[in-house]
C-alpha cells in the first residue's frame, strides 16, 4: 500500500538578521533574549551598557552579547544598525561573556550578506555554507575591547558618575574624592579593586569613551579634545590613538 510522502518538518531558524536605520540619540533597553546577538553599525558609534561596564563600539568593530544578557544601547551619529541573532545551541562555540571584536573585511561582507538574506536555513546548501563560514569567523574573532568598567562601591560610583557627567572637568582627585565622600587613598583602592585601573587611568578612559560619541556626532577633533578635558589637540590625538588604535580623525569613518 502506497503511503503519501509528508514534507519534512520545518526546523526553526538558527540565525536571523536585521538592518535598522537610526539617528543620533536612538536608545533602547533589553532584558535579554534566548538568542546571542552580534551588533554592528555601518556609521556612528554604539554605546552599550551591561551590568557594570560600558562599551563604545565604532564601525570598525562589533559587540557580541551571549544569550540572556540584559543591556541598554544608545546610538551616536546617524547610520545603519545591523544585528545578527544566533540560536542559543550554536552560541556554545562562542564567548560566554560580552566581547567587542574587530570586524575585518571578510567578516564585514559576511554580515552584510547575512542581513540581505535575513534568515539562514541550513537545509539550503548555499545558506548552510554562508552560516558555517560566518560561524568560523566569529569563533576566531579578534578582540579589541574599549571597555569602561564601572565600580560598584557607592563612593567610587559617585566619583565615576561625577566624571561621566562632566568629562572636561579638571578637578583634582582630592576634590572628586571629597565630593564622593571618601579619601583619595580610599578612592584609589576602590577603583583598583573594582575596575583594575587607578582613578586617573579610569578618568582618562572615561573621557576617551565619551570622545568616541562626540566624534560620531560630527564634532571636529579639536572640539572633542577640548570637550573631554585636553588642553591641546596633539595630546588628545596621542591618548586616543594609544587606547583605540587609530587617530580620532579616522575613528568614526564609515565602514568600507
Amino acid at each position: 500500500m502506497s503511503q503519501s510522502r509528508q514534507p519534512p518538518a520545518q526546523s526553526p531558524p538558527q540565525l536571523r538578521a536585521v538592518s535598522i536605520g537610526f539617528s543620533s540619540g536612538y536608545h533602547w533597553k533589553l532584558n535579554g533574549t534566548d538568542w546571542g546577538v552580534l551588533t554592528w553599525a555601518s556609521r556612528g558609534v554604539i554605546s552599550v551598557t551591561v551590568d557594570d561596564a560600558i562599551w563604545a563600539v565604532p564601525p570598525q568593530q562589533a559587540l557580541w552579547l551571549p544569550p540572556n544578557v540584559a543591556h541598554s544601547v544608545r546610538m551616536a551619529g546617524r547610520g545603519a544598525l545591523r544585528q545578527v541573532f544566533i540560536a542559543a545551541p550554536i552560541c556554545r562555540r562562542l564567548p560566554a561573556t560580552p566581547r567587542v571584536i574587530q570586524v575585518p573585511p571578510l567578516l564585514r561582507e559576511l554580515l552584510r550578506r547575512v542581513c540581505t538574506v535575513g534568515t539562514l536555513d541550513r537545509r539550503v546548501a548555499e545558506q548552510r555554507r554562508l552560516f558555517d563560514v560566518l560561524l568560523d569567523e566569529l569563533v576566531e574573532m579578534p578582540l579589541h575591547p574599549v571597555e569602561l568598567p564601572m565600580p560598584r562601591d557607592p563612593r567610587a560610583r559617585r566619583a565615576a558618575d561625577f566624571v561621566c557627567r562632566d568629562p572636561s572637568a579638571s578637578h583634582d582627585a582630592d576634590r572628586v574624592a571629597r565630593d564622593a565622600g571618601a579619601s583619595v587613598r580610599t578612592l584609589e583602592r576602590l577603583f583598583r579593586a573594582e575596575t583594575g585601573l587607578s582613578f586617573g587611568a579610569w578618568r582618562q578612559r572615561a573621557r576617551l569613551v565619551h570622545a568616541m560619541t562626540l566624534l560620531a556626532d560630527g564634532h571636529s577633533v579639536t572640539q572633542v579634545g577640548s570637550a573631554v578635558g585636553y588642553g591641546g589637540t596633539s595630546a588628545f590625538v596621542a591618548a586616543f590613538r594609544r587606547m583605540v588604535g587609530v587617530t580620532p580623525g579616522r575613528y568614526a569613518l564609515p565602514a568600507r
